[in-house]
């Protein structure tokens, strides 16, 4: 898919983009251990990459904006409760 022209509006400023695809990810979860005892599992899933048209960083790089959708996963949790389970059909 060949990459979408934009144009992104940001403090202020009107930018030129182009909405760079996605053809391979890799995504990892971050794992944080909480004081309660809950482990959780954190990453940010990449929902849309824009690339700044003719613009640079100093070391030539460049400039990317990464639209992220966060995803959260209780791993384990002491705090967890017992779930009631549905009656079992009598046939």
């Amino acid at each position: 898919m060949a990459e979408k022209k934009k144009k992104l509006p940001l403090l202020g400023v009107e930018f030129d983009v182009s909405e760079v695809p996605i053809v391979e990810m890799h995504e990892y979860f971050n794992e944080y251990k909480l004081e309660d005892g809950t482990v959780l599992k954190v990453k940010g899933a990449a929902m849309s990459i824009l690339r700044v048209d003719n613009q640079y960083l100093p070391d030539g790089n460049p400039v990317y904006f990464a639209f992220l959708s966060p995803v959260t996963k209780v791993e384990s949790s002491p705090l967890k409760v017992a779930v009631p389970q549905p009656p079992s059909k009598v046939n």
